[in-house]
């Protein structure tokens, strides 16, 4: 889908210039904001023998390395879907053993979330250049500028007791 919006430069006050909006169909979208507290960090043998010793630890940076999303529909709720994430964290920790310079000891964490979403109650099917299944989406990562195919196709019905043409 696309718009015409004039573009809104404050620096320019009769600006006939116009911006090109490009969205796919959005249903339902939500926006969170969460302070993660608590949250448990696995950390290899030595990086958690040095933990055991510490006067003090510290968290120094965490990171998003990977989002996995899994979209299941919802039984007896046409249209909506479960929208499972699992976010993985790379923490990494400043751990104070003594007077001297702390030492960086780097953790992984997972948190999960879920959320319910109306997507649609349509019968068509969407395909995605986007999608493959069964196989790792790393690729996706130096390539996430691509545009997306994207095609909807209704399954055709089909009429029952048609009579011949004679």
């Amino acid at each position: 889908m696309s718009d015409r919006l004039r573009s809104c430069n404050p620096c320019q006050s009769d600006s006939n210039d116009s911006v090109c909006i490009q969205t796919n169909k959005v249903y339902d979208s939500c926006r969170d904001k969460e302070c993660i507290e608590n949250i448990r960090v696995y950390l290899t043998e030595t990086g958690q023998c040095l933990v055991d010793r510490a006067a003090n630890v510290k968290c120094k940076k965490a990171e998003i390395i990977w989002v996995y999303t899994d979209v299941e529909p919802l039984p007896f709720n046409r249209g909506y879907y479960s929208v499972d994430l699992k976010f993985f964290f790379r923490i990494t920790l400043d751990v104070f053993t003594g007077v001297s310079r702390p030492t960086a000891v780097e953790g992984l964490a997972v948190y999960d979330k879920k959320v319910i979403l109306f997507g649609s109650e349509g019968n068509s099917r969407t395909f995605l250049s986007k999608t493959t299944f069964g196989e790792s989406d790393i690729h996706q990562w130096s390539k996430n500028n691509l545009p997306v195919a994207q095609t909807e196709v209704c399954d055709s019905v089909s009429r029952r007791g048609c009579s011949k043409m004679k």
